[in-house]
């Protein structure tokens, strides 16, 4: 069984929407730290690339329906943990899509709300973000890719840093503790993932593991 164009579309954009939303978490990261009256160039870009995440995104969701290799439907595509190849991992990912485009949408109606409220909502994004690195190593064919590998580090690196180096930075004169704690969490998150990583998707027999249907066992690595 070979796979078909649409399973190296889903691969790819699939892997597109991560950086995206990399780039999208340090954008809002550090807008944070700006003025009040910044420049509306970081704004803009911000959503724009936020915008643009949705697309590949879809894009990623349609190429995966489309594509006959690993049989998914729309119900896997909406419904998290109900699909029969790598449930676990595809339903990480099915709700990274919803809390992604939930922070999205509800962005621009909830800025009526006390900014406090907003910016709590809109941190729903990098809980989005780390579901959907998960579902990426978990369900991703391309886990042990050298280019894969690399994006994925500088993207967990960039993302870490900004949120270390800007936005605790930029908070912790107002609660120390707190940000303190929250570095911590930050962290640990980083390395329990990097810890599992290299024990499950960058080992040997992960699609097995990970739940792939045993028909597919032989073209899938």
């Amino acid at each position: 069984m070979t796979p078909s164009p649409l399973w190296y579309v889903d691969r790819s954009a699939g892997e597109v929407t991560l950086l995206l939303m990399s780039a999208v978490a340090i954008l809002g990261v550090f807008r944070a730290a700006l003025p009040a009256r910044s420049p509306f160039t970081v704004e803009g870009l911000h959503v724009n690339l936020a915008l643009m995440t949705l697309v590949f995104g879809g894009l990623h969701v349609a190429a995966s329906i489309l594509d006959p290799y690993a049989g998914l439907g729309p119900v896997d595509a909406l419904i998290p943990f109900v699909s029969a190849y790598r449930a676990t991992w595809l339903g990480l990912g099915v709700l990274a899509g919803y809390m992604f485009t939930a922070t999205v949408l509800i962005s621009w109606p909830l800025r009526r709300l006390p900014r406090a409220w907003w910016r709590w909502l809109h941190r729903l994004m990098y809980g989005a973000w780390v579901l959907a690195l998960l579902h990426s190593l978990g369900t991703g064919s391309d886990a042990t890719g050298r280019v894969f590998l690399f994006l994925n580090i500088v993207a967990v690196a960039a993302v870490l840093a900004a949120f270390v180096g800007l936005r605790v930075t930029e908070a912790w004169a107002s609660s120390p503790a707190l940000w303190s704690a929250l570095t911590a969490v930050a962290l640990l998150i980083v390395f329990g993932i990097a810890v599992w990583a290299a024990d499950g998707p960058l080992q040997p027999g992960w699609a097995r593991a990970a739940g792939t249907p045993p028909d597919l066992l032989r073209t899938t690595p």
